[in-house]
């Protein structure tokens, strides 16, 4: 074994000391940034994921499988509904239903507490929604001088039409048009006039 000279024991005690009366470094001040850095990404993905699911028809279903299962599936698989035909034009539920949070936890707390009704097909028995023109025939969905030429002479009856009637706004889109239901032809509680294939007419 090598003994150390003079000046190299010398050396390696300077530098034991100095590592001696120097503070160590901790890695963890280091590594902080990276942690936090790390998470928000995660917490970031996880919430732009969450809001792309929520956007989807399946979300609805997801959460609240009583009622809104009959929904969704009409959504996808009923060819007979008006809803199918906005998922085949690739319409998706919120176009139409406007996600606001305050109807959102008033639909959230009544799912909860159980609060709503359904019919023998599990579809609300009590709707609150509507679809009047200011949902309907909006930019990019139905341009209304286009459906009121399209039911000029309705049934071949001249001056008839069912957009254009006397009624004028107080009817709204959906006392005819049934987006997940049967639609129906309300004019015909008054009149007679010809009923699309598979709507109903007042009895």
């Amino acid at each position: 074994m090598e003994e150390k000279t003079g000046t190299e024991a010398h050396g390696a005690d300077a530098n034991a000391e100095r590592a001696a009366g120097e503070p160590k470094r901790s890695g963890k001040r280091r590594r902080w940034p990276i942690v936090v850095g790390v998470a928000a990404v995660v917490v970031l993905a996880a919430g732009v994921g969450f809001w792309t699911w929520h956007e989807q028809p399946s979300f609805c279903s997801a959460i609240c499988h009583d009622p809104m299962d009959a929904y969704v599936d009409g959504y996808f698989d009923d060819a007979t509904l008006m809803a199918n035909a906005h998922e085949r034009a690739d319409v998706t539920c919120l176009e139409c239903h406007e996600a606001k949070v305050e109807e959102q936890v008033a639909e959230g707390l009544a799912w909860v507490r159980g609060d709503f009704a359904t019919d023998e097909t599990g579809r609300l028995t009590v709707q609150g929604v509507t679809a009047d023109k200011t949902m309907c025939a909006t930019a990019g969905c139905h341009e209304w001088e286009d459906v009121k030429a399209a039911t000029e002479d309705w049934g071949s009856e001249a001056g008839v039409n069912p957009h254009a009637s006397h009624q004028g706004e107080a009817i709204d889109c959906s006392n005819c048009h049934g987006a997940h239901g049967s639609s129906y032809m309300y004019c015909n509680a008054c009149h007679d006039y010809a009923v699309p294939d598979g709507w109903e007419s007042p009895r």
